[in-house]
C-alpha cells in the first residue's frame, strides 16, 4: 500500500462535508469505527475481494483535518483512476449544487 502524503502547497479548500456529500451521492455508506473523532465509510473492494474504507475527520476544527481531507481526496481520485483535480472539481460541483 502507498503511503499518501500531504502537499502543504496544496489547499484543496473543501470542507469534511463537501467530500462526504461526493462519497454517499457515489455510494459509499458509512460504517461504525471505534475512533471517534473519525467517521469511515466504506465503498467498493479492491482487487483481493476486500472492502475500502475511507476516513474523514468528524469535525473541520481537527489539526489533522486538510491533511485527512487530502488523503481522502486522493484515495477518491485513486479508486476512480482518475486525476485528482478532476475529482475536485466535481466534489466542488457537488457543493455548488446544494
Amino acid at each position: 500500500m502507498t503511503m499518501i502524503e500531504h502537499n502543504p502547497t496544496i489547499d484543496l479548500n473543501l470542507s469534511k462535508q463537501d467530500v462526504e456529500s461526493y462519497i454517499l451521492q457515489h455510494g459509499w455508506k458509512q460504517v461504525a469505527h471505534p475512533n471517534k473523532k473519525l467517521q469511515v465509510f466504506a465503498g467498493l473492494v479492491d482487487n483481493d475481494g476486500r472492502e475500502i474504507r475511507l476516513a474523514l475527520p468528524l469535525s473541520n476544527d481537527l489539526k489533522d483535518t486538510p491533511l485527512r481531507i487530502y488523503q481522502a481526496v486522493q484515495t477518491i481520485a485513486d479508486i476512480e483512476d482518475r486525476p485528482l483535480n478532476a475529482v475536485v472539481a466535481d466534489i466542488e460541483k457537488v457543493k455548488a449544487s446544494q
